[in-house]
């Protein structure tokens, strides 16, 4: 059996966690044997990855280029310990986030190069790619928005390396991910993430069956 691997992405505070939560248990209730990552993160070395990445270090922050392999490392640790393993056993793995991401913050939004970032994915996960990417998109100040009423706090998004970016990064962001989109269709579903829960929920149980023949 083959399996599939699911990616969510889109701008902070799109719904990215709740959709995959309701997406696996879509797929859970048909049947489908599930497993719900995230990146950076996943397994236990990406996980220390992770925390590197996200969270500020007094006195010295991390360089562009220090943040980019710094995600292909973790991606590497994902393939081969965790993707890998369960495509094999034809399960279907749904990651918040994977390499589309490095590809717009850090190829487009940090101007880092996107043909070799698209180079060190490539390599890192080893020729590796997603069966369907869900774009959940929205304008980056709602999202900052939601993303604050999430967290509860300021200090909190100022805790997050990425979080506390400034509008414009997030504007940068949200146009890389579209451009990635429109060329290739044929992995990417593009999602309205402004309606509610519910409504993106069906858009997104219809874009699986679509692209992938199953629910």
């Amino acid at each position: 059996m083959k399996g599939y691997f699911i990616t969510f992405e889109g701008a902070e505070g799109c719904g990215k966690s709740t959709q995959i939560k309701l997406l696996g248990e879509a797929l859970q209730k048909a049947g489908k044997a599930v497993t719900i990552s995230r990146s950076p993160g996943g397994t236990a070395v990406a996980e220390k990855i992770r925390t590197i990445l996200k969270e500020p270090t007094a006195g010295e922050d991390l360089e562009p280029e220090t943040e980019l392999l710094l995600f292909g490392a973790c991606h590497s640790q994902m393939t081969a310990n965790l993707i890998k393993p369960v495509l094999d056993k034809g399960g279907i793995l749904l990651s918040d986030r994977f390499y589309d991401s490095t590809i717009a913050y850090q190829g487009y939004a940090r101007n880092l190069g996107v043909e070799s970032v698209k180079w060190i994915n490539s390599y890192a996960c080893r020729n590796l790619k997603p069966d369907l990417t869900i774009l959940l998109d929205m304008d980056p100040e709602e999202g900052i928005k939601r993303a604050k009423e999430r967290a509860g706090n300021a200090a909190t998004l100022a805790g997050d390396r990425f979080d506390s970016e400034k509008l414009s990064f997030h504007h940068a962001v949200r146009n890389a991910f579209l451009l990635l989109a429109k060329e290739d269709p044929g992995r990417f579903a593009v999602i309205d993430a402004n309606g509610s829960i519910e409504e993106v929920h069906q858009k997104i149980l219809e874009a699986v069956h679509v692209y992938l023949g199953i629910l």
